[in-house]
């Protein structure tokens, strides 16, 4: 999902797995090592604030969620 950046962020939450509320749920990734980790989402990341994507076995999905642009 991708908040709206926030300093020096580019507002992109991506996790894979199960959702965790945990405070350590989420962890940096510098855009400079997508290939690494996934190059499958590299294509998504140019998707404004508001929007989202599910990669998964035999799915992709990509849906804007206007919510995402009233997070604080």
């Amino acid at each position: 999902m991708r908040l709206e950046p926030v300093g020096d962020t580019t507002g992109w939450y991506i996790w894979a797995g199960e959702y965790s509320d945990a405070d350590d749920f989420f962890v940096p990734l510098h855009t400079e090592h997508v290939d690494e980790w996934d190059p499958k989402i590299k294509k998504y990341l140019g998707l404004a604030p508001g929007w989202r994507f599910l990669i998964a076995e035999d799915v992709e999905d990509v849906w804007f969620d206007e919510q995402l642009l009233d997070q604080k």
